[in-house]
């Protein structure tokens, strides 16, 4: 047998993984939180996309900057209910918001 043949694999949990990155409950909170953000802006990126639109495009339905777009769509930016809900409507789309 070579060596790599006698060597064991050790898998960890991702249970594991999450407490050693984030091993406070308000480094977790605040890594959920960009998560957050994160699948929002994702979303809004796929429908600003499925549309055909640039940044640029959407800033200027939605009278703000590009800037503004990209940080939304990247996570780094907080977005109101009130700036969604122009997003929505700038995407000629409808803002369904659910609590589960």
């Amino acid at each position: 047998m070579t060596k790599n043949q006698n060597t064991k694999i050790k898998f960890r949990s991702f249970e594991d993984i999450l407490k050693e990155q984030y091993p406070t409950k308000k480094a977790r909170a605040k890594a959920d939180e960009r998560f957050h953000r994160l699948a929002l802006g994702y979303e809004i990126y796929s429908a600003r996309k499925k549309r055909g639109l640039t940044q640029k495009e959407l800033a200027k339905k939605m009278q703000t900057t590009q800037s503004e777009i990209a940080r939304i769509e990247s996570g780094e930016q907080n977005v109101t209910a009130d700036k969604l809900n122009k997003i929505a409507n700038s995407l000629k789309g409808k803002l369904k918001i659910s609590l589960v």
